[in-house]
């Protein structure tokens, strides 16, 4: 197993006056590589001090499921998001996205106010308030 942690990095913000604000974000890639079949899993995970900090990280998927071909709401185009971006809200109102059947995924029961929903071959899951995308798992459907 090979691991790339990058140092985290805080940011101090002064406001006018006394006011102060830290923000702390850290980094982490990890590569793992199966003795048996030789597939690569690349795990990066981001960690923030919002509360989701366990759950925020991108996975790349080894293990692919058959679940049909991904019905894009109308008028949308398949978009790869990153952890931290925002999924239009056509996303959020589609019920049939939504993945209520996560653990036949593999996939970790989502926190109160998340959810996960599949945009094309990737589960992501989102934050309900405000479309913000706390876990990718790239290439989960074939």
């Amino acid at each position: 197993m090979k691991s790339l942690i990058v140092p985290a990095a805080a940011a101090l913000v002064l406001s006018i006056g006394t006011a102060s604000a830290q923000t702390y974000e850290s980094h982490t890639t990890t590569t793992q590589t199966s003795p048996e079949s030789g597939t690569q899993t690349t795990t990066s995970t981001t960690e923030r001090d919002d509360g989701y900090a366990t759950f925020r990280k991108t996975v790349t998927a080894t293990h692919h499921y058959d679940d049909g071909t991904f019905a894009a709401p109308a008028g949308y185009t398949y978009t790869r998001y990153n952890v931290g971006d925002h999924v239009p809200g056509v996303l959020l109102s589609s019920d049939g996205l939504m993945l209520t059947d996560y653990a036949n995924y593999q996939l970790v029961a989502p926190p109160r106010g998340l959810e996960w929903i599949r945009v094309g071959n990737d589960a992501l899951l989102v934050n309900r308030a405000n479309g913000e995308v706390i876990q990718t798992d790239y290439g989960l459907f074939e």
